[in-house]
């Protein structure tokens, strides 16, 4: 009935509870921006920001209706689709892969073939694994000619502690704590060598989008306005966070929003927007999804995302 899927009012202001795809972090600041400056209430909208646990968690809770809205990746979306879970996406924040394979700088790990005979540090079967396997293939490198350490790639100690050559990592986030130790380091972007797959974007449940459209629209306008601002306000950004991670470390919160800025631009952001999201591209990161046989057939990817909401 259409009235099940009506959203709640309180006060006035329709009620939305938004789940990311992982615990906050500076990589969400668009959205904390958006709640802080008024922007959402002036939508109308009161949002209620979730700590998820990862984007395919998201992306299911999404699609099966738990939640309207969230923040899944690229992979996640496609894969999501490919199983025929009903999410859409509305915009995309990192127009490409923050995933690099960074190092020390005295390692002189300045090109794919740099890394081989190297001890590289891996979650195994992780999503960056996934990433760096399509590298390793397109860089023309077999895998018997690497050392893949298997660990959690949460921190940077094993490199530091010399177990390891080089490990994986998101550009504005293991490779900042070492950096701000006072070390130099090296990245190997794996968007700049090819894989440049779609990272966080905003999705939508399909039927909540068909019923709702206007609500969505209004919220992904004002979400996207908090990320301008955020971009153009980096300490307002940092603060906007703070006030609701206030355990947060400042210093790190600055440098990694640092980091984070350039892989939220893009020629189609210069073009059409921040949040912009083309055809070409989806295709792109579903063609390496496809080529690692993360999935076994295409989907449609006309109905995969829109940009009829920004």
């Amino acid at each position: 009935s259409v009235l099940s899927c009506a959203q709640p009012k309180i006060d006035g202001q329709d009620q939305i509870d938004f789940i990311l795809d992982w615990k906050a972090q500076m990589e969400h600041a668009g959205f904390f921006v958006a709640k802080s400056k008024g922007f959402y209430k002036e939508a109308g909208i009161e949002v209620n920001i979730l700590e998820g646990t990862g984007a395919p968690t998201a992306a299911r809770v999404v699609g099966n209706g738990t939640y309207k809205l969230g923040v899944a990746s690229g992979a996640a979306t496609v894969l999501s689709r490919a199983k025929g879970i009903p999410i859409v996406s509305l915009a995309v924040i990192n127009q490409h892969s923050p995933v690099v394979v960074y190092s020390l700088v005295e390692k002189n790990i300045l090109s794919p073939k740099d890394l081989i005979g190297k001890r590289i540090g891996v979650n195994v079967g992780g999503t960056k694994h996934r990433e760096f396997q399509a590298f390793l293939r397109k860089a023309n490198i077999a895998d018997d000619q690497i050392e893949l350490m298997g660990m959690s790639e949460a921190s940077p100690a094993p490199l530091l502690a010399g177990q390891v050559d080089a490990m994986l990592g998101y550009t504005e986030d293991q490779p900042v704590t070492v950096e701000l130790r006072g070390f130099k380091v090296n990245r190997l972007s794996l968007a700049e060598q090819g894989i440049d797959v779609y990272s966080t974007n905003i999705i939508a449940n399909e039927t909540f989008l068909e019923e709702n459209g206007g609500l969505a629209k209004r919220f992904l306008q004002a979400s996207l306005k908090g990320w301008q601002y955020a971009i153009e306000h980096p300490e307002e950004a940092v603060a906007a966070y703070m006030s609701q991670r206030p355990e947060s470390d400042e210093i790190f919160n600055k440098a990694n929003f640092e980091s984070l800025i350039p892989i939220l631009q893009s020629e189609d952001v210069t073009q059409h927007g921040f949040g912009a999201q083309t055809l070409e591209r989806w295709a792109h990161t579903q063609d390496i999804l496809f080529d690692l046989g993360q999935i076994e057939k295409k989907v449609d990817l006309s109905k995969l995302f829109t940009n009829n909401y920004r």
